[in-house]
């Protein structure tokens, strides 16, 4: 089975925040259909939004795409709980992943960053229990500025197997990972993951997310790209920018040209 290409819905928020607007989810939609995504993943922010589960697929029938997962986390019983909620959304309306990120860096002393990512490998292995039989595969999301962002805690994380792997291919480069030594190590852990390119500065610090293919991390899409497909990954792989240079639609309309521009556009069809 080949994998699907999708995008994530992290930079219209990013974009409303920015200049003091807003989205609905709705309109997230209705633009991810008309820059000829279908496949979608709803950032979190919005699920509290969604009315029934039949409603919201009768709605994305109509401007053309699917909801195929959401973003979560599991850091307190809260967000647990809430994620536990979305993976029930999910299995009503076809879904198969939940991207679970990490808990944040600030506020975590360094002495206690180990102890910190121990504690949520364990909170992990309960939440993976809780999504067994579902269809729903949750997924670490190795992300900057959290206690998971360094190839060694990534490491860490995917070999004490408490649940699958959503790589960010952009956090890790940015990070100082090797993306492809852990695409060809932990490939087989993939249950979704996203597409970033990033921009760094002569020190190789982070400077902000960009376009696919106009980062300067040496992420080369291709490799990577026929990598998951040597590995027969099936499942979405979607794109997240993060940050806008134009607008949101524009910016998507052109990562969807630059994948097509490398032969997968079948892939984004669904």
């Amino acid at each position: 089975m080949a994998f699907k290409l999708g995008v994530q819905t992290y930079q219209w928020l990013a974009y409303a925040d920015r200049f003091g607007s807003s989205f609905t989810w709705k309109q997230v939609c209705y633009e991810a259909g008309q820059a000829a995504w279908v496949g979608v993943e709803l950032t979190g922010g919005w699920f509290e939004e969604l009315p029934p589960p039949d409603e919201v697929m009768a709605f994305c029938e109509s401007v053309g795409v699917r909801i195929v997962a959401f973003t979560g986390g599991i850091a307190t019983d809260e967000d647990f709980e809430s994620s536990r909620r979305k993976v029930e959304y999910l299995r009503e309306i076809g879904g198969t992943a939940l991207m679970v990120g990490p808990p944040g860096s600030s506020g975590v002393a360094p002495q206690n960053r180990a102890k910190t990512l121990d504690d949520f490998i364990e909170r992990a292995k309960r939440f993976n229990e809780v999504c067994e039989g579902t269809g729903v595969a949750p997924g670490l999301h190795n992300h900057l500025w959290t206690i998971c962002e360094s190839e060694e805690e990534i490491r860490h994380f995917l070999d004490a197997k408490a649940m699958g792997w959503c790589p960010d291919f952009g956090h890790a480069a940015a990070a100082g990972a090797d993306s492809m030594a852990l695409l060809r190590e932990y490939g087989g852990t993939i249950v979704h993951g996203h597409l970033k390119d990033a921009l760094v500065d002569e020190s190789g610090r982070w400077m902000r997310f960009c376009e696919l293919g106009r980062g300067n991390v040496g992420l080369d899409w291709a490799v990577i790209l026929h990598a998951l497909d040597e590995e027969k990954y099936g499942g979405w792989l979607v794109v997240e920018q993060d940050q806008t240079t134009v607008t949101p639609m524009y910016d998507m309309s052109m990562n969807r040209e630059y994948l097509a521009s490398l032969g997968y556009e079948a892939r984004i069809r669904g």
